[in-house]
């Protein structure tokens, strides 16, 4: 396989700093939230650009890097909010909203702005499989300027986004606005066309297709293995169940509903029963709450829409009579010792069996790909889990012109990650295309540098995070309405003003170093935020110590302080944020404002000249002219 290597893995660990030019200076990496975004998206630009109430420009930077700005504005789980640097001074921002509300107001206005190809080549691609990963992927070939056209088994494009994920948490025309945007880049979609059968990848490279892209997910649930799992139809898989609800059939699977898994997709179920009217619901996970893979606030929306949750619970057995399931055999666990994962193991505890009445079973323990429906991949290798082996930096699978990405390679993972995927692969075939090397990668780095926006240390320091509204828990409970309401304008651009702009501070600390020099005891002062990692947190009281003698802004790399003066007064501004202000003197002699006076003591204190050298009072070229004056009379006097 690495015969088909589009270029050598880089040499030794990941680097998290790099430097860059941009505008002319040096920078370093990009801040922590781009960094922790699988997509790479310039996070700090789009949210200074939506703080300025410019939605259409922070659009177009999230589209470079992700086609899909509303869908995860909803669905995103967020890593970046993870590393927001924000958190170690009260809240990390509310990014994924952000990005939702820029969507949200530009599509009000119509459709997004694509950008025009940037060639038109004669090669074609075959993307199979339309969810996030293929439509992504078709998205920035179709930039590159190739024709792509998508191979879709089911009726309707979208994957996971149609299918698996409920519509309460991702409204369906949601995802077709933005479907129809790619689709208006010229990538054509045929629905209801599986690939396999008479349609091979054969066929398809003698219809003139010059690379295949297999985004087609992972489909196959996996096998609770326990007794009665076959003998009961109230048995189903999860992806089936929410399949069949996403189509139109919104019938409950039972009255009583256990659901075994603590994924997303667990979750999204066992919501989904309570809207259908199931009048109970159990989640049945074998470790702790605390462990569940599900995002941590659609556990806590389930709790509050009834769901019950049984930890540290082993299915045994599916018992029932007469073809119908009556109740799920179960025993209690602890955990033992950490497993592969690095998760400690459910262990059974003796003389713990219980009973839980039910009159249905859904199974979400995991899914897989489904390679086999794919006939002429003989050739592809798998790996142990039966996902698709594909090389990390290319998706370059073992077949020299497919490529592969999504969770057909990770199993079942986010949308976003999908995304990067999609992009990542697109890259790859058009370098492979073109018979290039792929560029070693490095960190993401910001698109454009956006202005920061203005605003007191006092507002930095005390706007607080921007709660998201939901709607009713009624409604939650009866309807599959969106239940996150999403930010306003006032909201978000509020939220907007929290962000810290870790990509204009590059965090070196050199602007303390050359403070300590002057006063001894640094007036501005960064604290440690976690390994490696400094911010800046003097925006509760501003820089009380500060002279205002700009040595810090002279030294800083990157701009990101900067030194103004207005109306009698010198201003320290980090990233935007004026972090201090001081008194000017006004020259007694020409009335100009030349100095703080506080600047003006320290000087002497240190250099120690006689009274009228640095006397406040005038500015230096009054005090040369004065001086000369006194010179020229202790000469005439001679």
């Amino acid at each position: 396989m690495s015969s088909h290597l589009l270029f050598p893995p880089g040499p030794g660990a990941d680097r998290t700093r790099i430097v860059y030019e941009a505008d002319g200076l040096k920078h370093e990496s990009s801040a922590p939230c781009q960094l922790n975004c699988p997509a790479g998206i310039d996070i700090p630009s789009y949210i200074a650009l939506i703080g300025q109430g410019k939605y259409e420009e922070a659009i177009e930077i999230i589209r470079e890097d992700n086609p899909f700005p509303w869908v995860c504005g909803l669905v995103c789980p967020n890593p970046c909010e993870s590393w927001c640097q924000r958190r170690y001074l009260d809240k990390a921002l509310c990014i994924k909203d952000l990005k939702g509300l820029a969507a949200k107001m530009v599509l009000a206005g119509g459709q997004y702005k694509n950008p025009e190809p940037k060639n038109r080549f004669k090669e074609k691609i075959a993307v199979i499989g339309s969810g996030p990963a293929g439509l992504t992927a078709a998205y920035y070939l179709a930039i590159e300027g190739y024709g792509v056209t998508i191979f879709e088994a089911l009726q309707h494009p979208g994957g996971m986004m149609v299918t698996g994920i409920p519509e309460y948490r991702l409204p369906r025309d949601l995802v077709n606005r933005e479907i129809d945007a790619i689709k208006a880049m010229g990538v054509e979609i045929r629905v209801n066309t599986p690939v396999g059968g008479d349609l091979t990848l054969d066929h398809l490279r003698k219809e003139g297709f010059n690379a295949f892209f297999l985004g087609i997910g992972a489909w196959e649930s996996s096998r609770l293995g326990i007794r009665g799992e076959q003998e009961f139809p109230q048995v189903i898989d999860v992806l089936t169940f929410l399949r069949d609800v996403s189509f139109g059939r919104k019938v409950k699977p039972g009255d009583r509903v256990a659901i075994i898994g603590g994924g997303n997709a667990a979750i999204d179920a066992a919501r989904t029963c309570v809207r259908l009217g199931c009048s109970s619901v159990n989640v049945l996970y074998r470790r702790t709450r605390s462990e569940m893979p599900a995002h941590f606030e659609e556990i806590v929306q389930a709790a509050e829409e009834g769901v019950h949750f049984h930890q540290l619970t082993i299915p045994t057995a599916i018992v029932g009579t007469n073809g119908m399931v009556k109740a799920i055999e179960c025993i209690m666990a602890g955990l033992g010792e950490p497993d592969e994962t690095g998760r400690r193991r459910p262990v059974p505890l003796p003389d713990s069996e219980y009973d839980i009445p039910v009159d249905a079973v859904i199974s979400a323990i995991g899914q897989r790909p489904h390679v086999a429906d794919l006939p002429g991949l003989g050739n592809l290798e798998l790996s142990r889990g039966q996902t698709i082996k594909a090389m990390p930096y290319s998706l370059q699978t073992s077949i020299r012109d497919v490529f592969a990405g999504g969770d057909a390679v990770t199993g079942p993972a986010t949308v976003v990650q999908a995304i990067g995927a999609g992009k990542k692969a697109a890259q790859a075939i058009h370098c492979f295309l073109r018979g290039e090397s792929l560029p070693l990668r490095t960190v993401p780095r910001p698109r454009r540098m956006v202005a920061p926006i203005r605003m007191t240390y006092q507002d930095k320091a005390f706007i607080q995070r921007q709660e998201i509204p939901l709607i009713n828990l009624y409604r939650r409970m009866t309807s599959f309405d969106r239940v996150e309401l999403g930010l306003d304008e006032t909201a978000a651009q509020q939220e907007a003003k929290r962000c810290m702009r870790c990509d204009v501070c590059e965090r070196c600390g050199k602007c303390v170093e050359v403070c300590a020099e002057v006063l001894r005891e640094p007036a501005i002062r960064f604290y440690h935020a976690g390994e490696n990692s400094l911010i800046l947190k003097d925006y509760v009281h501003g820089l009380p110590h500060c002279i205002g003698c700009g040595t810090c802004v002279n030294i800083c790399p990157t701009g990101a302080l900067q030194m103004e003066e207005h109306g009698g007064e010198r201003l320290l501004l980090m990233a935007g944020t004026i972090i201090n202000r001081v008194r000017m003197q006004e020259c007694e002699g020409c009335g100009k404002f030349f100095a703080p006076k506080v600047f003006l003591k320290q000087i002497g204190k240190r250099i120690q000249l006689p009274e009228y050298d640095h006397n406040e009072r005038f500015c230096s070229d009054c005090k040369r002219v004065r001086h000369g004056l006194r010179m020229s009379g202790a000469a005439a006097q001679e």
